[in-house]
């Protein structure tokens, strides 16, 4: 939503509670590793570890302090968490952690010393592409990080202007700890097939508290400080944030919005199941190494904390959580426009606004489908539980392009998991209801904006099964050289088009709509039109053109 947004991967965390130990209440052994093999027992939190022979990972290393001596290389592989009470020291040799992988210490005192190399692979991306970018370590020259990347393509975020503006001289800049980055990969990165970019850091790695300063009631572009995923709810509630977390997510010259969009209801993002796109993924809570993310504060300063680190071991795209039940609706059109939306019935949550659970769309796509309350849109709305079957989920719309456009039922889980539990759209235009669960619906719309065109619905007592198909719910019109059809409530399936001696002419089938249109150009004759609808039912209509 794996998660790399233009971006870096996102995994599903996997939380262990490690208790800090006390250096000074517990007795202290040391273990030495020669190359081969630890000398006296695989290092614990009691452990002072020291590596002076060649080390290469294959699990989790714990210890109560780190160090790195008679210039032995170590490599942290990915999946791979090394998790210290106390400090890492780097006296020769190197220490490297490869992409995916995570150094989490417990003591927020405890001081590092030497540098670190940190690697982080980016989604498959093409020349003129961007990723949001924090730094895991302190000192890094921010040119440096990527020389090849034209020097006017470093940006930051003006809270001010809500907009990124270029960084002034980054070849004479450092990485500002827990502040992102808009970075353009390299200007020799290939710009025909996505390719991934390994963003390298190197530097001492952080650890402990980080408070940066940010501006009040607007945006801000912050980052993870540390070389290490961090829980994003806990972060969204240790610093009272109101509204999203929003990823930046666009490949260069999208047509779709710029940002993920992730709240203590869950996360909406790109269409996991168009492989054309390379930045496709949900936020799923963790927001991983040398991501940055832009959000709204509430107060004149951000704080990260060693309590939000976590390691990330599994490559999943949702973190599972009991207590939430959540469908994510897909608009697509043909032309690969796209936009998600997510409704969630959750604990603490009501019928109207709440706090870091509805998340606001950013509003930076014309071609929208969310949620409607208080007359804003919103990308992710939290529902109060019990959840009850008569509840109804009014919807917006919105095209800058008239033409056909489907709706999808993307994913959905909790108590939506039962067969029998229906997800239905109704079409307020049409009349037309359609159980999601069931297929997708596409419709035919003008430009424009439709505060109320939709609405979600549980009950059935719409269902388009009811309904019964004849020549009189049919109306077809000509509109500039096209024929316009509409049905009522019931959806078609097929449109066949024959001329007066019944040849065929035109065929147009999977419809799954009330209204659709056809081309047939400049013409002057008698057509005989076949229209089968989605419950396999006919009739036929003449049409003088």
């Amino acid at each position: 939503m794996l998660l790399f947004i233009g971006l870096l991967t996102f995994t599903t965390t996997v939380f262990a509670t490690v208790v800090p130990m006390n250096a000074n209440s517990a007795v202290l052994v040391t273990t030495t590793w020669n190359g081969t093999s630890w000398n006296n027992g695989v290092p614990t939190l009691t452990s002072d570890a020291v590596i002076v022979g060649n080390y290469t990972s294959s699990g989790i290393l714990v210890a109560n302090t780190l160090t790195v001596n008679n210039n032995a290389v170590v490599v942290i592989n990915a999946g791979n968490t090394v998790t210290l009470n106390g400090a890492l020291t780097v006296v020769s040799g190197s220490f490297t952690l490869n992409s995916n992988a995570s150094l989490i210490q417990l003591q927020a005192n405890a001081v590092n010393t030497g540098n670190i190399i940190v690697k982080r692979v980016s989604s498959p991306l093409k020349r003129l592409d961007y990723t949001l970018w924090s730094s895991p370590v302190a000192n890094q020259n921010v040119q440096a990080f990527s020389p090849a990347t034209i020097s006017n393509r470093f940006n930051i975020y003006n809270s001010v202007t809500n907009a990124f503006e270029p960084l002034a001289n980054p070849e004479l800049n450092v990485f500002n700890s827990a502040v992102g980055y808009l970075i353009r990969v390299p200007n020799t990165h290939p710009d025909t097939i996505p390719t991934s970019w390994t963003g390298t850091f190197t530097g001492v790695p952080n650890n402990g508290t980080f408070t940066i300063p940010v501006t009040t009631n607007t945006y801000n572009a912050v980052g993870n400080p540390y070389p290490s995923a961090i829980d994003a709810d806990q972060f969204i509630t240790a610093n009272g944030i109101t509204e999203a977390l929003y990823f930046w997510r666009k490949t260069n010259n999208g047509v779709n919005g710029s940002y993920a969009t992730y709240t203590l209801a869950g996360g909406v993002g790109c269409d996991l199941n168009d492989l054309s796109n390379p930045l496709r993924y949900t936020p799923n809570g963790t927001i991983q190494v040398g991501q940055g993310f832009v959000t709204k504060a509430t107060t004149s300063s951000f704080t990260f904390t060693n309590a939000m680190r976590v390691a990330d071991t599994r490559n999943q795209f949702l973190r599972v959580n009991e207590n939430r039940s959540r469908i994510w609706l897909n608009l697509t059109n043909t032309s690969g426009l796209y936009h998600q939306m997510m409704v969630a019935y959750m604990p603490n949550a009501t019928a109207g606004v709440d706090l870091a659970m509805d998340g606001k769309f950013f509003n930076d796509n014309t071609t929208a489908l969310n949620s409607y309350l208080n007359g804003e849109e919103y990308a992710i709305h939290a529902k109060g539980l019990p959840f009850v079957q008569t509840d109804v989920v009014p919807l917006t719309f919105k095209v800058q392009s008239a033409g056909s456009y489907t709706i999808t039922l993307a994913s959905f889980d909790g108590l939506f998991i039962p067969a029998d539990q229906r997800v239905l759209l109704k079409d307020n235009l049409t009349n037309a209801v359609q159980d999601l669960k069931a297929g997708s619906y596409t419709f035919e719309a003008s430009a424009g904006v439709y505060p109320t065109r939709f609405e979600i619905r549980y009950a059935n007592a719409l269902a388009t099964t009811q309904n019964v198909f004849n020549g009189n719910d049919v109306v077809v019109t000509l509109q500039d050289q096209k024929l316009l059809i509409e049905t009522g409530t019931v959806p078609m399936d097929t449109v066949l088009v024959y001329d007066i001696s019944g040849k065929l002419l035109l065929t147009k089938s999977k419809i799954n709509a009330t209204t659709t249109s056809i081309a047939v150009g400049v013409t002057h004759q008698v057509m005989l039109l076949k229209i089968t609808s989605s419950q396999n039912q006919s009739v036929v209509k003449k049409v003088m053109l």
